[in-house]
């Protein structure tokens, strides 16, 4: 047990700070939660998450047998007029380390029928709160989880009380508050708390406050190198919070932000991060705008963490991002291995074609069109300057004066692929009528992130207007959504053997073997768990397909989109990769499908990111590589 604790009263001006801390912390009992059986809030192995806004409560129970999904954060937004609440909340995926027997949520609430729900369901509170439903008829909010088993915890909550009786319940019975509330103003403020006793394994150093000023929240999470696990605002603009010791083994990547100016804002930059809410809350000042508030906790696995950390030049020293970055790892047939913010759209540049590719090889493989066919036309769209002809920007009004060239569809794809040829890549789009069929061979194929608004090689650029249209004409897609164009066609799902349909797919995307990134993360594996004599036959048994693009382009200004703005950087790669297997003396194979991509990030930083996003190409396949190494 502890020898003992200290509580303490710091003042900070206006503010009154509360702080329980202990001065005896055994490390077995210092460490993130390993379940989600007390709360989710020390959690932070990866796990589906959503946040929703302005729930009904029929729409609220919707989302939740949608995902199979339990709630683990509630807030009331507002109130009807006819007193039904509306949500905002957060859920996880009811399994693995987040599955929690016995939980339920209910609305309407008073605090007898909380307490009939409690005994009857011999459960505990994780979420309370409290709201008006009309003419000052409080109700409550709430959500419990079964309090029995291996979930059974020594827990307790109060109801409006003061922040002194919140104070004097934590000395005398050493609990530690997972979830606080406050309403009222001034000297009528009052809290509502659910608690947990902090000992054995639910033990944690902590500090909790009220009445606090944002700055003063930031001082005290940097003094007391905490993170937080409870933040919410009250009626004057102040902040409460709790939180605990982010240091040894109950560390973790954690941020705060609480000025989101939509909940799809907050998401992006939570995925973006590869974190988890572990609170979220709307906010607004009367007359203003809507604001959001979330605390975030990692949400990545082993290898998605070692990608954030070698991007180091991807955040800026608030760690937010200079863009998009995503990757994606799966095995042809199996799991996924590294999913980073990879359902995100973004603009890819030339890796797009393999859409292109996929649309012309299905209409070969229906025997609506064919390879050998030799009236395939492309033009050279002549900009009067000397960029190479393949890298122009095709305008959408053709040229003739005998610059349009016939060949076959066989010899425009290659080029289209091989060359990375954006004239040839016009000429499909001109071929098969424009974007919409090619956007509905994207639906066909379950590409749900991608469409298609764009010539390749125009990014954001109308060569009619000369104007940047970003909003308009980005093309697109997800890390996600372009590896499965790959593991569709390799595994006959998307394409076939008819009419050669899916072996020109193969061939025009074939890209060789390791190379040279990949050739040196196989000497380092090799070398790591002591076989390097398997390095060098390893790596030439590697092969490759796949497809790459970049450029550079402009998201315009707001008062005059004929002026660059903002010059920023694209750049992707996606592919399959094949990796040689021992498997009793012979030589097998394991295939993976992969994407990465950075897209719409400051050129100021280009350089910086390129280096950085080329060798995270490299270092998706480095867990994958060594556990190939393992069988020789």
């Amino acid at each position: 047990m502890y020898r003992y604790l200290r509580l303490q009263m710091r003042h900070f001006g206006a503010a009154t700070m509360l702080v329980l801390a202990s001065l005896a912390t055994p490390a077995a009992h210092a460490a993130l939660d390993t379940t989600a059986l007390t709360d989710d809030r020390s959690v932070n192995a990866p796990t589906d998450w959503w946040t929703y806004d302005n729930l009904s409560p029929q729409q609220l129970s919707d989302k939740l047998a949608e995902h199979g999904a339990r709630i683990v954060g509630l807030e009331v937004a507002a109130v009807t007029s006819g007193g039904e609440p509306r949500f905002t909340a957060r859920l996880v995926h009811n399994s693995g380390a987040y599955a929690v027997p016995g939980w339920g949520w209910y609305y309407d609430q008073t605090p007898e029928q909380i307490t009939a729900l409690i005994n009857a369901n011999s459960s505990r509170l994780i979420e309370l709160e409290r709201y008006d439903r009309g003419g000052g008829q409080i109700r409550y909010a709430v959500v419990l989880v079964s309090n029995t088993g291996a979930a059974r915890r020594n827990w307790s909550y109060l109801l409006g009380v003061t922040s002194l009786q919140i104070r004097n319940h934590i000395q005398s019975t050493l609990w530690r508050p997972i979830d606080l509330d406050a309403y009222g103003n001034d000297s009528t403020r009052r809290y509502n708390a659910i608690f947990v006793h902090n000992s054995g394994d639910d033990y944690k150093a902590f500090e909790w406050g009220v009445d606090t000023e944002m700055a003063q929240v930031l001082a005290h999470m940097e003094g007391f190198q905490g993170r937080l696990t409870k933040l919410g605002r009250q009626n004057n603009g102040n902040y409460i919070f709790v939180q605990v010791k982010n240091t040894g083994n109950n560390a973790s990547l954690t941020q705060m932000k609480h000025n989101f100016r939509s909940l799809e804002a907050l998401e992006e930059h939570a995925r973006q991060l590869q974190a988890r809410p572990i609170e979220l809350f709307r906010w607004r000042v009367v007359g203003g705008p809507v604001f959001y508030c979330t605390v975030l906790i990692d949400n990545a696995n082993a290898d998605e963490r070692r990608l954030r950390n070698r991007m180091d030049h991807f955040w800026d020293p608030s760690y937010n991002p200079r863009g998009i970055f995503s990757a994606y790892l799966k095995e042809v047939a199996g799991p996924v291995r590294i999913d980073f913010n990879a359902q995100r759209r973004a603009e890819t540049a030339s890796s797009l074609k393999v859409l292109h590719l996929l649309h012309a090889m299905r209409q070969v493989q229906l025997n609506l069109d064919a390879l050998a066919s030799d009236n395939f036309r492309y033009y050279d769209y002549w900009d009067g300057s000397e960029n190479e002809p393949k890298d122009r920007c095709p305008s959408s009004a053709e040229e003739g004066g005998g610059r349009g060239t016939l060949t076959t569809l066989e010899w425009g794809l290659d080029r289209m692929m091989d060359d990375s040829d954006n004239r040839t890549t016009r000429g499909v789009v001109l071929r098969y009528g424009g974007f919409d069929p090619i956007n509905a061979t994207a639906a066909w194929a379950g590409l749900s992130g991608t469409t298609l608004r764009h010539n390749i090689g125009c990014a954001y650029f109308d060569p009619i207007t000369s104007r940047y249209k970003p909003q308009t004409l980005r093309n697109d897609t997800t890390a996600e959504d372009l590896a499965k164009v790959f593991e569709g066609v390799w595994r006959s799902q998307l394409l076939t053997a008819t009419n050669g349909a899916r072996r020109e797919f193969l061939e025009s995307t074939r890209s060789g073997g390791a190379g040279g990134a990949l050739t040196a993360i196989i000497f380092q594996e090799a070398e790591r768990i002591g076989r390097p004599y398997a390095a060098a036959p390893f790596a030439n048994l590697v092969k490759r397909w796949g497809k790459g693009g970049n450029y550079t382009t402009c998201l315009g200004l707001a008062s005059d989109t004929t002026q660059c703005g903002q010059g920023v950087v694209i750049g992707s790669s996606v592919g399959l990769i094949e990796l040689p297997v021992m498997n009793g003396g012979y030589v097998g194979a394991r295939r993976y499908v992969h994407a990465a991509l950075i897209s719409d990030v400051p050129s100021n930083w280009a350089d910086s990111i390129s280096g950085d996003f080329g060798t995270v190409r490299a270092e998706v396949f480095r867990t994958i590589i060594r556990e190939a190494l393992m069988t020789w």
